[in-house]
């Protein structure tokens, strides 16, 4: 007979209020099995709730995972829309929870459940950006450190949406502007991993094989039957300079799209204050004087000059 097996879950997302639909297990003791602590279909009570602050660790059945994360999902929401919950701390969680959605989607960017898995993570941002005055200042906290694709992405979507909604891009146009983010470096799946996490400058022929992400990621995204020319030209222009130069299409000022230019600066600030394999992190002050004082030409400088006002906005709160 198959010895049952247990994951150990975050007792965070089990609120107060809210209905399970899997059995919660808990170690005995010794540690040497389990026992039963909530059952499925019950309601998650105050009791219930000051139990899990004592207990170290609660766990569900492999078996249950699958309901367990169709919860966490459904619960996200109502975290970012918290006013109970400190900003920190769930914006903290969804970080995670968007990280480990990211990290599946770059290990298979043509699946079409994965990519339809970010945007849930949109629309968690957004939640937390829009009902939290605290809230840029604390996910630019807990953004990675280090640069990786899938954290990158994230990183890029959170500037990006807190840029939008300072310029008064609003709702539904909101989510297709964070969707372009976060999809935006999609084209890096299909690009050797030894050239993406090379420890040191690319060579001439390394840096050829990389201009090409975005127009990768462009094909990808037509794949995925994605079909709103924001989301589009946010994936492949994003690299474009505004006086032309940059790829996959040699743009040049208004044929470069609004969402285009919001992500490249987003990118570009992104990539400088984080550590990666051959240099140190910049800080923010740092980041934004090389972009306003090497960059011209290459960023839309008025796109740049409301991202540091909306930083300082933040930094006055």
């Amino acid at each position: 007979m198959n010895k049952k097996r247990y994951k150990a879950i975050d007792k965070r997302l089990i609120t107060e209020g809210s209905q399970i639909d899997f059995n919660l297990f808990m170690s005995n003791e010794t540690k040497s099995a389990m026992s039963l602590f909530l059952q499925s279909d019950t309601a998650v009570d105050g009791d219930a709730k000051v139990k899990l602050r004592e207990i170290e660790s609660v766990y569900v059945s492999e078996e249950d995972e699958d309901k367990y994360k169709a919860y966490v999902e459904k619960h996200l929401q109502s975290i970012a829309r918290s006013n109970d919950i400190p900003t920190e701390q769930k914006a903290r969680l969804v970080y995670e929870k968007a990280s480990e959605s990211m990290d599946a989607m770059f290990k298979n960017p043509e699946s079409l459940e994965n990519v339809k898995n970010a945007q849930p993570i949109v629309n968690n941002f957004i939640e937390i950006i829009l009902h939290d005055k605290c809230a840029v200042e604390s996910l630019m906290r807990i953004t990675a450190h280090d640069y990786y694709t899938h954290t990158h992405s994230i990183n890029v979507s959170i500037y990006t949406l807190s840029l939008g909604s300072y310029l008064g891009i609003k709702g539904k146009d909101l989510e297709v502007l964070g969707m372009a983010a976060i999809l935006h470096d999609l084209g890096k799946s299909k690009i050797d991993y030894e050239i993406i996490n090379k420890n040191g400058k690319l060579t001439d022929e390394e840096f050829a094989q990389m201009k090409h992400h975005p127009a990768l990621g462009h094909d990808i995204a037509l794949k995925l039957n994605i079909n709103d020319e924001r989301i589009l030209t946010g994936i492949r222009h994003h690299h474009e300079k505004i006086v032309g130069g940059g790829y996959p299409d040699n743009l040049s000022g208004d044929q470069i799209s609004q969402f285009a230019r919001i992500i490249g600066v987003c990118d570009v600030f992104d990539a400088l204050s984080t550590k990666r394999s051959y240099k140190d992190p910049m800080s923010s002050f740092e980041s934004l004087l090389l972009m306003k004082q090497q960059m011209i030409g290459h960023l839309d400088m008025s796109i740049v000059d409301a991202f540091i006002r909306m930083l300082h906005k933040q930094g006055q709160k």
